[in-house]
This record gives C-alpha cells, structure tokens and sequence, in this order.
C-alpha cells in the first residue's frame, strides 16, 4: 500500500507528462517547409466544430471551380482566414463560387426574400381583414 506522499507524487508525475504530451508538435501535421503566402491560423479564433479530423495549421491557397460559372479562381490564405476565424464559418466549408457569381447569388436570394415577405403581410392583411368582416356588429 502507498503512502499519502507516495500517491501525491505519482499523481504529480503523471500531470506533468499530461501536460508536455498537449504541449508536443503535433505529429499528424509536420511543418517541414511553409509554403509562400501561407497564413497561420490561430485555433483560439475557430468556432466549434464537429469533426473527427485535425485542425489545420496553416492556411493555403487553394484552387477551385465556380459552381455555377465553371471559371478556375483561387481561394487565397487570406479569404480563408477571414472566413473561418472573423466570419466565424464552419471549418469543413469550401470556396464554391467566385465573386461576380456570389453577388448573383446574393442578389437573387435577397429579391427571393423581399418577394416572401411582401406575400406574407399580404396574407397577414387578408387575414385580419376576413377576421374583421366575420365579426358580429353591436350597434
């Protein structure tokens, strides 16, 4: 059986080896050489995620395709950075459309919400007026 004193040192050693095991490069994410333009992230500013997989370290520029234009663009370090850490996106989202397609896309969903919102307070006024004419008059 171990002393009081015996046990608070085994504790001890086992939380400093805890703690420089978290402190440890991350073995999954070796950094041999940083390639130009990379950005660093700073994990602090990442939103919770839910994925199983390891936070990247550094941001790179990173070609895709438009979605709907199919024009090549770059989505450079910096977007991403803004992105995940400012905008505060979800870390598993990519670049889909490029600028001029995103202001398309943006228009088009804000005249889709005006149009909802002008059919709304237009059944919301026909409401209160049939509610209105099928009230009983106490004159």
């Amino acid at each position: 059986m171990k002393s009081g004193k015996q046990r608070r040192e085994e504790i001890k050693t086992k939380r400093l080896a805890r703690l420089r095991a978290a402190h440890a490069p991350n073995p999954y994410m070796p950094i041999k050489t940083v390639p130009l333009g990379a950005v660093a992230v700073d994990p602090t500013q990442l939103t919770h995620n839910n994925t199983y997989g390891l936070l990247p370290s550094l941001y790179i520029d990173t070609p895709f395709v438009c979605k709907d234009c199919g024009a090549h663009e770059i989505w450079t370090a910096k977007q991403q950075k803004w992105w995940y850490e400012i905008a505060k996106g979800r870390i598993d989202t990519r670049a889909a459309r490029c600028r001029p397609c995103r202001l398309v896309e943006r228009a088009r969903v804000e005249e889709a919400r005006h149009v909802s919102q002008a059919g709304m307070a237009l059944k919301i006024e026909m409401k209160k007026n049939n509610d209105e004419s099928r009230r009983p008059n106490h004159n």
